[in-house]
Order: structure tokens, then C-alpha cells, then sequence
């Protein structure tokens, strides 16, 4: 009978740190604005996905939480990995894009560009009123 009781007593240790673990990881998230989902808390605490559901009281402050973050602008750290990824392409891109065309070639071209947009708009113009007197 007391070696059932000692497991008995561990078995129940072990769930009040697992329950701990888990409340504290979700209130983590909480604090920091992370969208709380059960398979970001299992990678976080390498808890099963039923342990979140099956604890009564995990559950009940999992839902709590998820509740207070209903309409709350929440971070997703996949989209932060994304925007990092996408900046550090717009940079990569630029750098080739400004090593492709030499600075002083590249403002011929722009005032080039700026003269026939004038240009363009002159005969437009001219294209309108024309077009107009023949009314």
C-alpha cells in the first residue's frame, strides 16, 4: 500500500508542475501578445495537445485568456519571420538594382523620363483641344 501511495503522490506532483507549465506559458503569451493556440503552447512546453484540453483548470485559463484577446491586435511570430525575410529580399533586391545601373546613367534616364512625361502631356493636350475644337 505505501509504495501506491508514494506513486500516487509523484503522479500528482507531476501534474501540478505540468499544470504550472502550461498556466505560466499561457499567460506568457498573454503578456507578450502572441496569439494563444494550443499547437504554439505544445511546442513550447512539449506538452500533449489533450493535456491542454483534458486539464480542467488549464483549460479553463486557456479559454479566459483567449477570450480577453478577442479583438486585441495580436503578434504572430510566422509573420514576423516572414516580414523579416521579405525585408531582407527588398534590400538584397536594391543593392543589385543599384549595382545594375550606375548612379550618373541612372539620373540621365530619370530627367529623360521627366522630359518625354512633359512631352507626353503636351501632345495629349494638344490631342484634346484638337479634338475638341472639331466638336
Amino acid at each position: 500500500m505505501q509504495k501506491h501511495d508514494k506513486m500516487v503522490a509523484l503522479a500528482k506532483e507531476k501534474s501540478a508542475e505540468m499544470t504550472e507549465t502550461a498556466i505560466t506559458a499561457i499567460e506568457t503569451m498573454y503578456r507578450k501578445n502572441k496569439k494563444i493556440s494550443v499547437a504554439e503552447l505544445t511546442k513550447l512546453t512539449g506538452l500533449s495537445r489533450g493535456f491542454f484540453y483534458n486539464n480542467p483548470n488549464v483549460k479553463q485559463v486557456m479559454m479566459e485568456l483567449k477570450e480577453k484577446q478577442q479583438g486585441m491586435i495580436l503578434r504572430n511570430p510566422k509573420s514576423d519571420a516572414i516580414a523579416k525575410a521579405q525585408e531582407a529580399r527588398i534590400k538584397s533586391l536594391e543593392q543589385k538594382l543599384s549595382d545594375s545601373v550606375p548612379k550618373n546613367e541612372y539620373e540621365s534616364l530619370q530627367k529623360k523620363y521627366e522630359e518625354l512625361q512633359v512631352k507626353y502631356s503636351q501632345i495629349k493636350k494638344g490631342t484634346l483641344l484638337k479634338m475638341y475644337d472639331q466638336l
